[in-house]
C-alpha cells in the first residue's frame, strides 16, 4: 500500500474519531450538568500543551523521520478516547484532552510534513486538498454513526461513543504500521535546533505566509466552535442530539465536495481568490447561526459555512509548505499549527465567558465578525 493512500486512511479514521470525541465530551458535561464554561475549558484543554510542544516536534521531524511521532500520534488519541469513556470527573476529562490534543499535533505536523516531503511543489494544493478532504470525510462520517447512535441509545450516549471513537483511532494506528521510509533528503540529521528556529522566523516573514496563519487560525477555530457549541444551540432550542450530529455531518459532507474541487478552483482563479472569498461566505453563514432559524435553514447555513472553512486550511498548508525550504517544513508546518493552537486556546475561554454571560448564540455572532475581519485584511494580494 503506497504511502500516499495510508495517509488518507488514517485521515479518515483519526478525524473521524476527533469528530466525534469533541462533541461527545460536550455531551458528557450536559450529562454531568456542567456550566457552558467547561465547554471552553475541554476545548482549551486540547490545546494548552500542544502549543508548547508543536515547533520541538516539528524541528525534531526536519531532524529525524516523520514516522515515529505519526505512530505516537495516534497512539496519544487511542488512549485518551477510550479513557474519556469512563471520566466522570472535570478535571479527569481536561486530562484526557490534554492527551487527544497532543496526539493531535503530533500526528498532524508529521503528516503534513510527509505531504509536503513527498510530493512535488506543483501539486502542493491538490495533495493537501485530498489530505483536507480524507479528513473531511471522517468528519463526516464521524457524525452520522453518532447521529445514529443518539437515535437507538440516547440514554447512554457518551459510553459506546467514547468506545466507537477508540476502535476509530485504534484503526488510524494500525493504518500507520509498515509506512515505507522516506527518500534519503540532503542535511537530514545535519543541523541543531538553533537554524530550525531562524528557519521558522523566515516562513514567517515571506509574503502573505503571517496572514496565512492568521486565517487558518480563525478558520480552525470557527470550525471547533461549531462543533463543541452546537450541541449547546441545539439544546437551547430544542433540537435533539440526532438532529444535531447530522447537521455536523452536512457542514463536513459540504466540506468534502469544496475540497475534492479545491485543486481545480486554484488553478482557474487563483490561492489567493479563493482564500479570501471562502472567508467571506464562511463569515455571513456562521453568524447567521445566531438567528433562531428552521431545522432546513439551519441545515442550509451550516452547509454553506462548510464549504468555505473547508477551503481555508488545506489552502493554508499548501501556502505555508510552497513557502518553506525543503528541510524546515515540518518546523513550517508545527509553526502554522502553533498558531491554530493558540487561537484554540484563547479563543474558547472566550467563547465560554460569552456564552455564560450572553448566550451560546453569541459565540457565532463572534465567530463570523472574525472571519470578516481576516477576509477584509486579506483583501489585498499579499
Amino acid at each position: 500500500m503506497g504511502w500516499f493512500v495510508r495517509i488518507l486512511i488514517h485521515g479518515v479514521l483519526f478525524h473521524g474519531a476527533v469528530a466525534v470525541l469533541r462533541p461527545v465530551v460536550s455531551y458528557r458535561a450536559l450529562e454531568m450538568g456542567l456550566a457552558p464554561g467547561w465547554l471552553g475549558v475541554f476545548s482549551a484543554a486540547i490545546s494548552v500543551i500542544p502549543l508548547v510542544v508543536a515547533i520541538p516536534i516539528g524541528r525534531w521531524v526536519d531532524l529525524h523521520d516523520e514516522r515515529p511521532a505519526y505512530l505516537a500520534g495516534s497512539a496519544f488519541l487511542v488512549a485518551s478516547a477510550f479513557g474519556l469513556t469512563f471520566a466522570y470527573d472535570p478535571w479527569v476529562i481536561v486530562l484526557c484532552s490534554v492527551g487527544a490534543g497532543i496526539g493531535l499535533i503530533l500526528a498532524m505536523v508529521a503528516a503534513q510534513a510527509m505531504v509536503a516531503n513527498r510530493s512535488p511543489r506543483s501539486r502542493f494544493d491538490t495533495r493537501f486538498g485530498m489530505f483536507a478532504l480524507a479528513g473531511s470525510a471522517g468528519q463526516l462520517l464521524g457524525p452520522l454513526l453518532l447521529s445514529g447512535l443518539a437515535a437507538s441509545e440516547p440514554a447512554s450516549l457518551t459510553v459506546p461513543a467514547f468506545l466507537g471513537t477508540g476502535v476509530a483511532a485504534t484503526g488510524a494506528l494500525v493504518a500507520l504500521v509498515g509506512m515505507p521510509a522516506p527518500a534519503a533528503r540532503p542535511g537530514r540529521g545535519a543541523r541543531e535546533g538553533g537554524p530550525a528556529r531562524h528557519r521558522a522566523l523566515d516562513v514567517l516573514r515571506a509574503p502573505g505566509v503571517g496572514p496565512a496563519i492568521v486565517a487558518s487560525l480563525i478558520v480552525l477555530s470557527a470550525i471547533d466552535m461549531t462543533v463543541v457549541y452546537l450541541p449547546a444551540l441545539g439544546e437551547e432550542r430544542g433540537i435533539s442530539a440526532a438532529a444535531v450530529s447530522l447537521l455536523l455531518a452536512v457542514r463536513a459532507a459540504a466540506s468534502v465536495v469544496s475540497r475534492a474541487f479545491l485543486g481545480v478552483a486554484v488553478a482557474r482563479w487563483g490561492r489567493h481568490f479563493v482564500l479570501v472569498a471562502s472567508l467571506a461566505v464562511s463569515a455571513v453563514s456562521v453568524a447567521v447561526l445566531t438567528v433562531e432559524l428552521p431545522l432546513w435553514a439551519l441545515a442550509a447555513a451550516l452547509a454553506v459555512a462548510g464549504l468555505g472553512l473547508g477551503i481555508g486550511q488545506p489552502l493554508t498548508m499548501a501556502w505555508v509548505a510552497d513557502a518553506a525550504a525543503p528541510d524546515a517544513r515540518g518546523t513550517a508546518m508545527a509553526l502554522r499549527m502553533s498558531g491554530n493552537h493558540l487561537g484554540q486556546t484563547v479563543l474558547p475561554l472566550a467563547a465560554g465567558a460569552l456564552a455564560g454571560g450572553v448566550g451560546v448564540a453569541a459565540v457565532f455572532g463572534a465567530f463570523g465578525a472574525g472571519l470578516a475581519v481576516v477576509a477584509a485584511t486579506l483583501r489585498r494580494p499579499r
